[in-house]
C-alpha cells in the first residue's frame, strides 16, 4: 500500500488495500462508530447480496480520508480486483467539478454568472452545427451561466429524449423550473473552450487536477490508464466495456478514482478554492426542485410545492442541495450504462462519502450502503429514481 498525501492540506491520508484501517468510521448521529473491519464485512455482504459487480468506497472526515476500500472486481471477465490506481468512469460526477472550474474562471473575471451566454460567443449561435437549433428559440438570449449551472435554463436532459431526436429545443422558459440538463452543461463547456482558447482537459489540469494532486483523473482518456481501468457491467454482471472518451464533455466525460475525487471534495469543503462570495453562491439554492423525479419518465412531472419540499431539495451551482436533521447537505450522482456513482457531503458534520460503481445494480443497493457506512437516511435517492425498477 502507498500513502496518499493531500497536497495543500498538509495531512496524511490513510491508505488502501486489505489491511485493517487505523480509525473507526463515525456515523452522522455523532454517537455511533463502526470499526473498519466490521464495516468492510457489512459492505462486502451488501455488494454480494445485491450483485454489485464492483464498488469503490471512500469516507472523508474533516477533509481527510479515513476509510477506503474496494469490493468486487473491476472486470468480471478477468476477475481482476481494483487497485489504488484503477480508474472508473465518473459520468455526471463530472458536473460539480466543471461547475467549480467555471466559478474559478468567474473569480478571474473571464465570465460573469448573469451575463447572457450568447454574448460570449464569437459567432451567432446558428453558425454552430451542434447548437444551431437554438437560433430559432427567442428565449435563448436570456440564458445565463447561472441558469446552466443550476439546470434552470429550460434545456432538456438530452435532445433525443424530447421530441425530434435531431432537434434541440427549450422545454421551459429560462429561469422558470429545474430540468436536469446534460445539453446545458455541454453548451457551457463549449463556450468555455472557445472563450479561453483551451480545451477542457487542459483547463481542468491547470486549475484542479495538478493543484490538488489528482493523478488518476482526466476529462479524456490517457494512455497510461490502459494499464489499470475498470469496465462497466449490466444488471446480470455482463461486461459492457470501458469509457475511453477522446473528447471532453462538461456533462460527463471524466474518469477518476474515488480517492482522487475525494481530493476535490476536500478542496470544496476547505472553502479556499473560490472567493467567499462564489463559494456561498455555489451552495445557495438557485432554483427549487419541483419534479417528481430527476430522471426517467417522471422527470418532467411537476408538483407544487413539490414532493421533496420538506427537505428543501434545490439546486445550487453544480450541486444538488437538501436539508437534514444533521444540517444542510450537498450531493451529486453519476449514471451511465454500466456505471452508477454517488457523492454526498454533510459539511456541519465534516463527513463526506464517495461511491463509484461499475455495476447497474448499485443504485438499488445505494440506500443500504449509505445507511451502513455513515448512517445516511436522508439523501434524495427517491427523487434520483434509485428505488424505481430499471
Amino acid at each position: 500500500m502507498k500513502t496518499i498525501v493531500v497536497l495543500l492540506l498538509c495531512v496524511a491520508i490513510t491508505t488502501t488495500g486489505f489491511a485493517p484501517e487505523r480509525e473507526d468510521i463515525p456515523m452522522l448521529d455523532g454517537r455511533t462508530k463502526t470499526s473498519s473491519e466490521q464495516l468492510s464485512k457489512r459492505l462486502q455482504d451488501i455488494a454480494k447480496a445485491e450483485n454489485v459487480t464492483g464498488l469503490s468506497v471512500v469516507v472523508v472526515k474533516n477533509r481527510v480520508i479515513i476509510y477506503q476500500k474496494y469490493f468486487g472486481v473491476k472486470n468480471a471477465s478477468t476477475n481482476e480486483p481494483f487497485t489504488d490506481n484503477t480508474v472508473s468512469y465518473a459520468a455526471s460526477l463530472t458536473k460539480p467539478m466543471f461547475s467549480y472550474l467555471f466559478l474559478k474562471l468567474v473569480d478571474k473575471g473571464v465570465f460573469e454568472l448573469d451575463k447572457p451566454v450568447y454574448t460570449y460567443l464569437k459567432n451567432p449561435i446558428g453558425s454552430y452545427e451542434k447548437w444551431k437549433d437554438l437560433d430559432k428559440e427567442p428565449e435563448f438570449k436570456n440564458i445565463t451561466p447561472r441558469m446552466l449551472l443550476s439546470h434552470s435554463s429550460g434545456l432538456p436532459v438530452l435532445r433525443y429524449l424530447v421530441g425530434d431526436s435531431n432537434t434541440l429545443t427549450l422545454i421551459s422558459k429560462p429561469g422558470k423550473a429545474m430540468y436536469y440538463s446534460n445539453e446545458g452543461m455541454n453548451l457551457l463547456g463549449a463556450i468555455v473552450e472557445e472563450r479561453t482558447g483551451k480545451d477542457l482537459q487542459t483547463l481542468f489540469k491547470e486549475y484542479i487536477y495538478e493543484p490538488l494532486g489528482m493523478k488518476h483523473t482526466a476529462m479524456v482518456w490517457q494512455k497510461e490508464y490502459d494499464a489499470d481501468f475498470a469496465v462497466g457491467h449490466d444488471k446480470n454482471g455482463k461486461v459492457i466495456g470501458a469509457e475511453k472518451r477522446s473528447s471532453a464533455r462538461a456533462a460527463g466525460s471524466m474518469v477518476t478514482t474515488a480517492a482522487d475525487y475525494s481530493l476535490f471534495v476536500a478542496d470544496v469543503l476547505g472553502k479556499k478554492g473560490l472567493s467567499e462570495k462564489l463559494y456561498n453562491e455555489m451552495l445557495t439554492p438557485q432554483i427549487n426542485v419541483t419534479s417528481k423525479r430527476g430522471f426517467g419518465p417522471l422527470r418532467d412531472s411537476m408538483t407544487n410545492p413539490g414532493e421533496f419540499s420538506n427537505m428543501q431539495l434545490s439546486w445550487g451551482l453544480g450541486w444538488g442541495l437538501f436539508k437534514t436533521p444533521h444540517g444542510k447537505a450537498f450531493f451529486h450522482g453519476g449514471h451511465s450504462e454500466g456505471w452508477q456513482n454517488y457523492c454526498v457531503n454533510y459539511p456541519e458534520k465534516g463527513i463526506s462519502i464517495v461511491l463509484l460503481s461499475n455495476s447497474d445494480n448499485f443504485e438499488l443497493a445505494a440506500s443500504k450502503i449509505l445507511a451502513t457506512t455513515i448512517g445516511d437516511a436522508w439523501s434524495p435517492l427517491k427523487w434520483m429514481g434509485y428505488f424505481d425498477q430499471h
